[in-house]
């Protein structure tokens, strides 16, 4: 079996559902170390303790002056789903598919960047600069792994993140926050409603509806940003008051212009109109990890144009851009960094559901493209 192929089988057998990533570390490191490069772990800070969650990363360095090219990826995976056909940690062979937990997402692309430190690490004279390969915990949660690399001091000229999209490569991502509205009402007893008493969730329901129904902003290739009241409660059935407050979350994806505080503006806007003025409260809702903000990349970028001119090389087809209407760390990379970051690497099917694959030919391919575009940018 090819080493590559191997790796990725390695790597499936590993379990490291997130929030417990260090089997995966431990084996990423292992094999950094075979290669002659020393791993470096990092622990956010809800880590330092059990340290069960690292992530990993490592330098090959030239000795040359040049650029630095980051290939970045997530060691962890979702939990197991139910209706699994085969065990989820026992990559199963299905004609040009390859069935596992983090088949798809992403363990292919991990094997593709393993493979091409592995290359340049026997071929230093064939680039100049640095690589700089990143596997980080925590994506599948709030990207805890990736903000503290950032914290560390990680940086690049340009960055791959070999998350699954193989048939296109992201070159924009929307942003997402999350909002804690709480509307107050006046409680009385449940008898004397309405002539006494002020319904929260009544007010509440109404406040949600006229946010579903704001304006966003429009980006020419992102589209525009969304709202969604993903959450609501409020009152008690076990007793005879008249609610008097209700919780809605609040879930917004943006685009480039959007803020926290331009949407903050816009829901008290719509409290005000329906008359709620000193009768609701909204607040970024709290989380341990900052939110991400939207970002687009030119298309004529060289980071862009030199990795679907490998694609072609390889592949003999198209790669088209895309922009992408969620968030990944991608957007961690490209904003708070100022990296220019393109989201490519091996895909499958299922992911996050019951019997996701990956296709091996495509991890193959993967790896071929990334030292083909690394030979372009570090030369």
């Amino acid at each position: 079996m090819e080493k590559i192929i191997q790796r990725w089988y390695d790597m499936i057998r590993i379990n490291s559902v997130n929030g417990h990533e260090v089997d995966l570390a431990d084996y990423v490191a292992k094999e950094l170390r075979a290669m002659g490069l020393e791993p470096r772990y990092s622990y956010f800070p809800e880590d330092r303790e059990t340290k069960v969650r690292p992530s990993v990363w490592t330098i090959l360095d030239s000795g040359k002056p040049g650029k630095t090219v980051m290939l970045i990826g997530h060691i962890d995976t979702v939990a197991v789903a139910n209706g699994w056909n085969t065990d989820p940690f026992t990559p199963t062979e299905d004609g040009d598919k390859v069935h596992g937990l983090g088949a798809m997402d992403m363990k292919g692309g991990l094997a593709a960047i393993l493979e091409t430190l592995e290359y340049y690490s026997q071929h230093k004279e064939a680039f100049n600069g640095r690589i700089e390969a990143c596997f980080v915990s925590d994506e599948e949660g709030l990207s805890k792994g990736t903000y503290q690399l950032v914290e560390e001091g990680i940086g690049a000229d340009y960055a791959i993140m070999a998350e699954c999209r193989y048939d296109n490569v992201a070159i924009g991502f929307r942003g997402r926050y999350s909002f804690e509205v709480t509307v107050h009402g006046v409680a009385a007893h449940a008898s004397y409603y309405p002539a006494v008493g002020e319904n929260a969730l009544i007010t509440g329901g109404k406040l949600a509806a006229a946010i579903e129904a704001l304006p966003t902003l429009t980006h020419p290739n992102l589209k525009h940003g969304t709202w969604c009241v993903r959450y609501m409660e409020g009152g008690n059935a076990g007793t005879l008051v008249v609610p008097e407050s209700c919780y809605l979350f609040v879930d917004r994806y943006v685009v480039p212009g959007e803020t926290e505080e331009t949407c903050i503006a816009q829901m008290m806007d719509a409290a005000r109109e329906l008359g709620l003025e000193g009768k609701v409260d909204i607040r970024l809702k709290p989380r341990s990890s900052p939110y991400m903000q939207s970002f687009a990349l030119e298309p004529d970028d060289l980071l862009v144009t030199t990795l679907q001119a490998k694609y072609k090389e390889v592949t003999g087809g198209e790669l088209p851009v895309a922009y992408d209407p969620s968030v990944c760390d991608s957007n961690i990379l490209a904003v708070s960094l100022g990296i220019p970051t393109v989201t490519f690497g091996p895909s499958g099917g299922g992911m996050h559901a019951a019997n996701e694959y990956g296709h091996p030919w495509q991890v193959k391919n993967c790896a071929e493209i990334y030292k083909r575009t690394l030979a372009d940018l570090l030369k």
